[in-house]
């Protein structure tokens, strides 16, 4: 008499527990909000303990310089200046930019204008431009046109190089398949190379929105009685390190503000050039 052993089907192993990728701490959300924080706090702290050992006439303490910024608001004298500063800055970097983007769309598509504009645009832009100051000066007196005029200058040329720089880089590949889809030079230039350039001109007018702001100082100071600049100039001489401070502080965050703006409107606007990677 045989014996059939039946066996039990093996059991499947259970499953193993998902592993959890955990995400470097960088890109943590909470990281982008405290490590700015801790910085800007050693930093106060540092130089508050400083403050402490050194001369006010060579450094503030934060407390001062707050209570002076506070002053200088109340009484209406930052808040004028800001106000002219303001106006200058922004009519010269809108027409040093778009100068910029029109010459740099030339320069860097049509090969007889780059030869035509190029030693020119090389020279200019190996000047330092605060040299030109005695001149604007000639050609329109010490008034609101020079100063708008230099910010135009200084604006205008970091926008015109990587402007015309995006173009030269656009992939021929991208030309090419335009060019046997039928395009026109004009919806070639529309549809292919000035989407591919984008990148190029945002970091452009970046460095054009920063360096307005030095420019706007600059020609403040030196062709001017009025702004920023001027009041940068006048509580130097004066040695009031409290009130200059407090207005670096308010030069600095033009500057901030004038780059996020620009981020703001490539984040909403040209979401792709993220998103390509």
């Amino acid at each position: 008499m045989s014996v059939t052993v039946i066996s039990e089907p093996p059991q499947a192993a259970p499953p193993a527990p998902a592993m959890r990728i955990r995400k470097p701490v960088e890109e943590w959300r909470v990281t982008g909000i405290v490590a700015p924080l801790v910085v800007v706090a050693v930093l106060l702290g540092g130089w508050e303990v400083t403050s402490q050992f050194v001369s006010p006439v060579l450094i503030s303490s934060p407390q001062k310089v707050a209570v002076e910024l506070v002053d200088l608001f109340r009484q209406g004298t930052a808040t004028a200046a800001l106000r002219i500063s303001l106006r200058e800055l922004y009519i010269g970097m809108a027409i040093g930019i778009a100068a910029g983007i029109v010459l740099g769309v030339l320069v860097g598509r049509y090969s007889l204008v780059d030869s035509v504009f190029a030693p020119f645009i090389n020279a200019a832009n190996a000047t330092p431009l605060n040299v030109l100051i005695p001149l604007l000066i000639v050609w329109v007196g010490i008034s609101a046109k020079a100063r708008i005029l230099f910010v135009v200058l200084i604006s205008f040329f970091p926008v015109l190089l990587n402007t015309a720089g995006g173009l030269r880089n656009v992939s021929r590949g991208y030309v090419e398949v335009g060019r046997m889809m039928g395009l026109s030079e004009r919806q070639l230039l529309v549809k292919v190379i000035l989407p591919g350039s984008v990148p190029y001109i945002f970091a452009g007018v970046r460095l054009g929105v920063a360096l307005g702001v030095i420019g706007m100082i600059v020609g403040e100071m030196e062709v001017s009685n009025v702004g920023l600049g001027y009041l940068l100039n006048f509580y130097g001489e004066g040695f009031e390190t409290g009130k200059l401070i407090a207005l670096v502080f308010v030069a600095s965050l033009i500057g901030v503000v004038n780059v996020m703006i620009v981020r703001g409107i490539q984040l909403r606007w040209f979401r792709w050039i993220h998103a390509a990677r």
